[in-house]
């Protein structure tokens, strides 16, 4: 608080004004606080807060001493600044924690440390000595350690303590020795070293109570006074249940004994060592020879029990036959079996009962029945056959279309083994699902008799195709079908079925994703527009049988169709280049302006698109020769041809089943691949086709795996018979047989059945190839992969060349196939192996390749799990 002082006469003006009148000095109290008065000069005011204005020591300014006076005026005393002081009772210097005090200086008998940990014990303190005075002397926590002795208790008083009963201590106490040896400190009659009486304790503590002083007694348990000689007890005096005498042979038994009498029970009664010796109650038994247990009366012995071989009953009949007694049941054997004197009566237990078969078919009627040991003629023991007036009616017959229960399972005609197979026709358009059939012998209602069904939800699919019954004007449909089969596939959605005949016409699946069915398969139903093969003065005449170039990766399906009379897409361009001929009418001149017409697949041309193919014949397809021709003055006309068979350029595709055989192409007679295609072909033939290089197949950038394959008879005017690769792609061939296939001779680099060109991956795996010609077989030129478990022969040149050669379970012998000829009819062939190969099992012995039966691979087409086709 400020304080203001103002001069005495103002006050006085100011008292004056108020109208209060000043007193005089002598009219104030004698205690008037208001006096501005410090007694003490230490510049505080008994109101400004001085606690005691006679001390200048004290005051609100003031530092608390420890004086037992409020020096800082907070009316508290000495507050924070006493100590904490320890009791010392015992005197030792070290305080009690437990008995503190607060005080400014140390009370008497208190001392300012409070570690001891007995204050009524001075010899205990910390830092102490320990001695033995079960005191802890040095505040550590424990009681004379190690100071003290081990002592054992000494019960018996015999010196020598128990080592179970240990103590602690700092003199003996009473009862207790140093030595722990005694084994019994209950008795002062053991001890070590103390001489063994027969007591039946351990006297002299080794463990063994009375050795060497006692007596042998034996085990009487039975109480007969003789004991059993191998159950003994030592002991100083007769146990109870034993006795001196050891001569009792069973002592379980009171009544055996040595003083007992024998009888007939199996026992040696009297301890003689012999058993039932001398019995007089002993029986008679009779020779059991056949141990039916019925015994012979002429063939008897006496003794006490069952001798081997004997019984005590007399009565068998036949003592050399067991199953002949009285107690035997009789069966029909011609045997007396019950000892009754009669053979084999109708009553036997295994007497028949017969059923007559009155149709002869081994199954009879339960009607009527004959019961006898022997069979009687005309009855069966079979009872089961439904209708005995028909031998084709039995239990396990064929059931067969004749409206009779034939197999007796009590349904008439039902799954009959001449039954045909119908199909659920659930849309009513004709046409059954495949997936759901019934065997009938007719047609049972809402089936039919055919699986061409794509859709049985769609009345409108399959769309219906029929050269002979067809028209321009049908909708498709099974009863109004078109005669053109590209109207049919211009019409649907889904699946064409394609009846038998032939359709000249050229058909394009215009990228549509389809099934395009022949259903009554290739055999009879053809596509042939019959189109003639260009010349250089009809560059344009040529065409493909089926066209599949829509570029969208359309994946339709090809099957049950010949296809024949195609000569190729074609594709042409115009440039200036050097003239191709040294005719003289070019002298003078270099450049020549031509046309270059190129021809690709004459039975079935692919661009851009993945179908699949099976059960297909593609056959008789004939491109345009290779040609370079003048059209005129400084003009030529260059002709080239790709894939006679097939011509695959930026696709995939499959076949399966399939036959490429009798097509022409300057490159690749039967399939001809390009541009990244590749392509599979599983079961099938490339046979007998013709192209200057690889007349079975060109590749050139393309990629193939063929399986359980042939690629036979192909001739090729100068290289690849079988297949011709040109840079890079893979040709995969597994279970494949080449053979007969031929290339030009000149020169030694021509690979009749195979030539890899460079940077081309060529597998041969478990494959048979096999010709007579003077070059090599298999010729890489540049080419590499691998070439393992083949049989490679050729019986008139090299089998490998170039940068190929034979790999791991390689063989070459010849003679290998059963049907294998080059006569100009590519369906003759099935290249069977001989059962003399040596490709039988020859080929990669992994399990993942073996044949049908289980057997190690075969090479060749017919090998390996899908060698079965």
């Amino acid at each position: 608080m400020v304080k203001l002082l103002l001069p005495f006469s103002l006050l006085a003006l100011l008292a004056g004004c108020n109208g209060t009148p000043t007193p005089g000095d002598d009219d104030k109290p004698a205690d008037d606080t208001s006096k501005a008065v410090d007694e003490d000069g230490d510049g505080f005011l008994p109101s400004e807060g001085d606690c005691d204005d006679s001390n200048a020591d004290v005051s609100p300014a003031a530092t608390e001493l420890c004086n037992g006076i409020d020096d800082n005026c907070n009316s508290e005393i000495d507050e924070d600044v006493q100590g904490s002081y320890y009791q010392d009772f015992d005197g030792d210097g070290f305080g009690n924690p437990d008995a503190t005090s607060v005080a400014c200086d140390a009370p008497s008998g208190y001392v300012q440390n409070g570690n001891d940990c007995d204050d009524s014990e001075n010899a205990a303190y910390p830092g102490a000595t320990e001695i033995c005075d079960e005191i802890d002397n040095n505040c550590d926590g424990a009681v004379d350690e190690g100071v003290t002795q081990t002592w054992y208790a000494d019960a018996d008083g015999d010196t020598y303590g128990d080592a179970a009963a240990p103590s602690l201590a700092c003199d003996q106490p009473a009862g207790s020795v140093l030595d722990a040896t005694d084994c019994d400190d209950t008795t002062g009659n053991a001890y070590p070293g103390n001489a063994e009486v027969c007591d039946e304790i351990d006297n002299n503590c080794d463990g063994t109570v009375d050795e060497g002083v006692t007596t042998t007694y034996y085990a009487d348990f039975d109480g007969d006074r003789f004991g059993n000689s191998s159950l003994t007890q030592e002991a100083c005096a007769v146990p109870t249940g034993y006795t001196i005498n050891a001569t009792d042979c069973d002592d379980a038994v009171a009544a055996v004994n040595p003083d007992a009498t024998e009888v007939c029970n199996g026992i040696d009664d009297d301890c003689d060592g012999a058993i039932d010796t001398g019995a007089s109650d002993m029986l008679t038994w009779y020779a059991d020879t056949d141990a039916d247990a019925y015994g012979d009366a002429a063939v008897s012995q006496l003794a006490c029990t069952q001798p081997a071989g004997y019984v005590s009953i007399s009565t068998d009949c036949d003592d050399a036959r067991a199953l002949t007694n009285p107690g035997a049941t009789e069966y029909c054997n011609s045997y007396d079996d019950d000892c009754d004197g009669t053979v084999d009566e109708d009553s036997a237990a295994d007497a028949t009962t017969w059923y007559l078969d009155a149709d002869g078919d081994t199954y009879g009627g339960a009607a009527i029945t004959d019961v006898q040991c022997t069979q009687p003629a005309g009855f069966v023991a079979d009872s089961t056959d439904c209708l005995d007036s028909s031998a084709i009616s039995y239990p396990g017959a064929d059931e067969i279309c004749d409206s009779l229960d034939n197999d007796c399972d009590g349904t008439v005609d039902n799954d009959p083994v001449d039954g045909d197979t119908f199909y659920l026709d659930a849309d009513n358009d004709g046409f059954g699902d495949p997936s759901s059939t019934d065997i009938e012998c007719a047609v049972p209602s809402g089936y039919v008799d055919n699986s061409w069904d794509c859709d049985d939800t769609d009345r409108t699919e399959p769309v219906v195709a029929d050269p002979v019954s067809g028209s321009a004007s049908g909708t498709g449909s099974l009863a109004s079908p078109y005669d053109s089969l590209q109207d049919a596939i211009d019409a649907a959605y889904q699946c064409v079925v394609a009846y038998s005949g032939t359709y000249r016409e050229q058909i394009d699946l215009d990228g549509k994703n389809i099934d395009v069915w022949g259903v009554e398969g290739y055999d009879v139903t053809t596509i042939d527009p019959n189109l003639s093969t260009c010349t250089s003065t009809d560059p344009t005449a040529c065409g493909t049988a089926v066209t599949i170039d829509s570029g969208t990766n359309a994946a339709p399906t090809i099957h049950g169709f010949t296809i024949t009379g195609g000569t190729g897409s074609y594709t042409s361009s115009t440039t200036t280049t050097t003239c191709a001929d040294s005719s003289a009418s070019h002298s003078g001149r270099t450049t020549c302006t031509v046309t270059t017409y190129e021809y690709c697949g004459g039975g079935i041309y692919v661009n851009g698109d993945d179908p699949v193919f099976y059960d297909v014949d593609v056959r008789d397809n004939t491109l345009p020769e290779f040609q370079q021709v003048s059209s005129g003055s400084f003009n030529q006309v260059w002709m080239y041809s790709y894939g006679g068979g097939a011509c695959l350029q930026n696709s995939n595709a499959s076949f399966e089943d399939s036959w490429i055989a009798g097509n022409f192409a300057d490159q690749g007679g039967g399939i001809f691949a390009e541009d990244g295609s590749s392509f599979t072909f599983e079961h099938g033939y490339v046979g007998e086709n013709e192209a200057s290089d690889g007349a079975g197949v060109n590749l050139s950038g393309a990629s193939a795996a063929f399986t359980n394959a042939a690629i036979y008879c192909n001739d090729a005017d100068t290289d690849g018979g079988g297949i011709f690769t040109e840079t890079s792609g893979t040709a995969t061939f597994t279970n494949t047989v080449f053979f007969g296939n031929t290339s030009s001779s000149s020169g030694t680099a021509r690979g009749s059945q195979a030539y890899i060109g460079t940077s081309t991956t060529f597998n041969l795996l478990n494959s048979i190839a096999e010709a007579t010609t003077t070059v090599a077989l298999v010729y890489g030129a540049g080419g590499s992969g691998t070439q393992d478990y083949n049989n490679v022969y050729n019986s008139s040149g090299s089998a490998y060349g170039g940068t190929l050669s034979a790999g791991s379970g390689a063989i070459s012998s010849g003679s290998n196939f059963s049907s294998g000829t080059c006569e100009n009819n590519p369906y003759n062939d099935t290249f069977a192996l001989r059962s003399t190969s040596s490709s039988i099992d020859a080929g990669d012995p992994s399990a993942a390749y073996n044949d049908v039966d289980g057997t190690v691979n075969d090479q060749g087409a017919r090998g390996g799990p899908a060698g079965t086709w």
